[in-house]
């Protein structure tokens, strides 16, 4: 499994280091990795192999987050990596430390065979999930290294899958606190520099959504004292106060169904319920904001200021039901108390907008009236989706109605990750008999004699495919046709001054978009001109394509203008040019540059002309424009 966790990184490493042609790479080779190298503590080889187009300049040692590099004379075409996996414990996993002594130890001896003097350790600790690398880099590496280590680090699913295994088979898991409300604790530093924990008052909430009422069970800090194992016992003191709470109420308003927001709940609720057969017990999907209800200043206060424990009652729907249903009240309070975890102080606003709207004494929410409310939750629904989107670089005009709803309910909603899916592949392949295929792999000992091992494992096996493959490409970019029918304008800082309109033909932007590349940009000059009556408005004619040199991450176009008669009776209104990946919500500093040089160079190219992106965004297309303010021509200038 180690072997395959090492396969599998230096696959994404070279993945990562395919993308940039500009690093000087020629060949990216995967050495052979030898079957025992994870149990052998006294030597190593090399995972990578790197081939240069021309010779690179090689740094002086140096661990990867070090600013300082020094360029030595050295010069090399050659240069590997090695990937280094521990798992640390709480004395020693500092990674800096140790995969510094690792490049020296190994660099040094006998026994390890690298196929070149210049080369790079990467080590990587699973129980910190920490990463660091020491050696040397060429010119662009280590900002590369760094960008590739943190995915990774993130999505790398044999990585997660090792780590998971040795914590099963070591016995560790990390404990998830269930009971967030009933067991709080404030978390401070000591002198020492150690992180110690203070319980605090907390509540157990218990609420009908049928008529509203809400049981606060506020638990004093006193019943902590001398306690240990606290989040265990904070599960069973839940259900023991949830049964007593049951055994208090009358037998026509007990309840028939107990929905738990917690999983580690259910077993305590089921042993403490056993008196209460006809009562159902079941576990909720759904993360429902309740916790948010201890910003409420009512009833926060109240928790933290008891001096003993006692139980409280309050109705969460106020007043609501005698114009609304329950359902309604129900929507409307998850609303509130989702914009409430998602932003507090905006949702304070959005609930008392002005002096006039008060909080009377027996409630908790402002008083107001159907439509006030109406127009409060559309605000809240907002507020909540706009947070989504602003996290997971989601169009929020793009979410079907269904889609809003789950998040708004706490649904758990993820895209299809190629990660989870190999995630899985892995699990399976213990229980699925793969063909097997030997490997033979040769090395010496410490005496210089040949050893020869020969595996029938099924790691080793799979072969790499480069992103920037253009057959690959050529597939993947049949589907801008129909991707082109979803077309979104970012319109969220659109300034009504006395700037020129454009109109952009939908005809022309999908012939653009079905002729561009998914991961190289693809650019042109816009030309057009202003109907007769107004001079404010360009209408966008034609997009020029001219000859380019296309990248991951800008285009080259050539100095001089497009000349041709066709042109003649048109202006030059600014560039056009896709962007792979996440739509940046500015313009970036290439764009600036390139804008500012071409209107340096050429007096058509005025105040007129902008920068327009079409970002190729999951399932739509994002068009979005730019224009340069007289300090950003400076600083372009200056660039």
């Amino acid at each position: 499994m180690n072997n395959k966790l090492t396969f599998g990184l230096n696959l994404d490493y070279q993945q990562s280091q395919c993308e940039l042609e500009q690093l000087g790479i020629e060949t990216v080779q995967k050495e052979t990795i030898h079957p025992r190298k994870s149990y052998k503590m006294n030597s190593s080889c090399a995972d990578i192999l790197l081939f240069a187009s021309h010779k690179w300049n090689v740094t002086r040692p140096s661990i990867l987050f070090d600013t300082k590099d020094v360029i030595e004379a050295t010069t090399t075409n050659k240069f590997w990596v090695d990937v280094q996996l521990r798992y640390g414990d709480y004395d020693s996993h500092d990674i800096e430390r140790y995969v510094r002594a690792k490049y020296l130890d190994y660099t040094t001896d006998s026994m390890s065979i690298y196929p070149s003097a210049t080369g790079l350790m990467i080590g990587i600790d699973l129980a910190y999930n920490l990463y660091s690398a020491y050696g040397q880099y060429f010119p662009g590496l280590k900002q590369l290294i760094q960008q590739a280590m943190a995915k990774i680090m993130k999505a790398n699913p044999a990585l997660y899958v090792l780590r998971e295994r040795i914590r099963k088979g070591l016995q560790l898991f990390s404990f998830s606190l269930m009971t967030q409300m009933f067991y709080r604790v404030t978390i401070h530093k000591t002198f020492e520099g150690n992180l110690t924990t203070k319980p605090i008052n907390g509540a157990i909430f218990i609420f009908n959504p049928r008529t509203g009422q809400l049981f606060l069970k506020i638990i004093h800090t006193s019943v902590w004292a001398g306690q240990k194992r606290l989040g265990q016992l904070a599960k069973w003191k839940t259900a023991e106060e949830v049964a007593a709470l049951i055994r208090s109420l009358p037998i026509e308003e007990q309840p028939k169904q107990l929905i738990v927001t917690r999983k580690g709940l259910l077993d305590p609720l089921e042993v403490h319920l056993l008196d209460f057969p006809n009562i159902s017990i079941r576990a909720s999907e759904l993360q429902l904001p309740f916790q948010a209800a201890m910003k409420v200043e009512k009833l926060g206060d109240m928790i933290l200021r008891a001096t003993e424990p006692q139980m409280v009652l309050f109705n969460l729907y106020d007043e609501w039901l005698k114009s609304i249903s329950s359902y309604t009240a129900f929507s409307r309070l998850i609303l509130i108390l989702r914009a409430l975890h998602v932003n507090q102080d905006k949702t304070k606003l959005l609930l008392r907008p002005d002096k006039t709207v008060i909080t009377q004494e027996h409630h908790i929410w402002p008083t107001l009236s159907d439509e006030d409310w109406i127009k409060v939750e559309t605000q809240l629904r907002d507020l909540i989706l706009n947070d989504y989107g602003k996290k997971n670089n989601v169009n929020t005009s793009s979410l079907t109605s269904s889609e809003v709803r789950d998040i708004i309910l706490g649904m758990e909603i993820s895209a299809p990750s190629m990660q989870r899916q190999q995630a899985a592949e892995i699990e399976k392949q213990q229980q699925e008999q793969q063909q097997l295929t030997a490997v033979t792999t040769k090395t010496q000992n410490v005496h210089g004699e040949d050893i020869i091992v020969t595996t029938t494992s099924q790691f080793e096996q799979q072969t790499f495919a480069s992103k920037t493959e253009w057959r690959t490409r050529a597939i993947a970019t049949s589907n801008l046709r129909t991707r082109s029918n979803n077309i979104y304008i970012s319109s969220d800082d659109v300034k009504e001054d006395d700037h020129y309109t454009y109109i952009m033909p939908k005809n022309i932007l999908k012939r653009f978009i079905t002729i561009a590349d998914l991961r190289v940009q693809v650019a042109g000059y816009l030309y057009g001109s202003s109907p007769p009556d107004n001079d404010q408005v360009k209408e966008i004619r034609c997009i020029v394509m001219v000859p380019q040199i296309g990248s991951t991450r800008d285009v080259q176009l050539p100095q001089q203008l497009p000349q041709h008669e066709y042109l003649d009776q048109m202006e030059p209104l600014g560039i056009i040019h896709t962007v792979s990946g996440n739509e940046p919500p500015y313009m970036t500093a290439m764009d600036v540059t390139q804008h500012a040089r071409l209107m340096n160079a050429h007096k058509s190219w005025d105040k007129k002309t902008v920068s327009m992106t079409v970002s190729f965004t999951p399932g739509s297309v994002s068009l979005a424009s730019w224009a340069l303010t007289p300090h950003g021509y400076k600083w372009g200038c200056r660039k």
